[in-house]
């Protein structure tokens, strides 16, 4: 429960209340298949990732993974500051 109040506090109203369950879910269990093992810290340091819409994310999870030769996850979990290029436009 104190995680949940941490996140709260770190994250503004409006994040929160535009998670969509289902969405939040989707990303989340493609993320374990993926074999991520920081999911806890994504959700805790980047929920506002999961706001993405989930074919939105997947788009641009394949696009980061091809840029970081199918590394991406592996080197996000060293610097989890590459999460941050999942809001830059990526074509």
């Amino acid at each position: 429960m104190e995680k949940i109040e941490k996140i709260k506090e770190k994250y503004s109203e409006s994040v929160i209340k535009n998670l969509n369950k289902e969405n939040f879910y989707k990303i989340y269990n493609f993320l374990i298949k993926e074999k991520c093992d920081f999911i806890d810290d994504i959700v805790s340091d980047y929920l506002d990732l999961f706001n993405f819409d989930y074919d939105v994310f997947i788009k641009k999870y394949i696009k980061l993974n091809e840029k970081y030769n199918k590394q991406f996850l592996n080197r996000a979990s060293e610097d989890m500051n590459l999460l941050e290029e999942f809001y830059n436009n990526i074509k």
